[in-house]
């Protein structure tokens, strides 16, 4: 028997792009998706993901950084690796959201090879 894949908590309000992780990412990970704030929230209760994917833009006032913010400080995800991602670059966003404790950051669109690339350095900074 395999051993268990890791457990990866993507947060996308937009529904293509939750299928398009899943399907990326469903080789390599246990990927538990969330379309929202509060549903990333009970996720992250019921299972312990051990990379978190957040949008930044979640369409709610709420946003990704709000949302690692809670996962950091209320749930036992202090030292998970986060990746932000966003479709709103701009050249300043990358030290924001390092400075904000993400642990690298990506911009869609993004390639399968970009994901999986983003994926290792944040794995790889927090066991550094």
């Amino acid at each position: 028997m395999p051993p268990p894949k890791p457990k990866l908590l993507a947060v996308e309000d937009n529904p293509e792009t939750r299928i398009l992780l899943r399907y990326l990412l469903q080789d390599q990970f246990e990927v538990l998706l969330a379309a929202t704030f509060d549903e990333a929230l009970r996720l992250a209760q019921e299972a312990t993901a051990e990379i978190l994917l957040l949008d930044i833009n979640l369409g709610e006032t709420r946003t990704g950084v709000d949302l690692l913010r809670e996962l950091r400080t209320k749930f036992s995800y202090r030292d998970t690796p986060a990746i932000a991602f966003t479709a709103y670059a701009r050249p300043e966003d990358r030290h924001q959201f390092l400075e904000s404790g993400f642990d690298e950051y990506l911009t869609k669109p993004f390639t399968r090879k970009q994901l999986l690339e983003a994926i290792a350095a944040a794995l790889y900074r927090r066991r550094s």
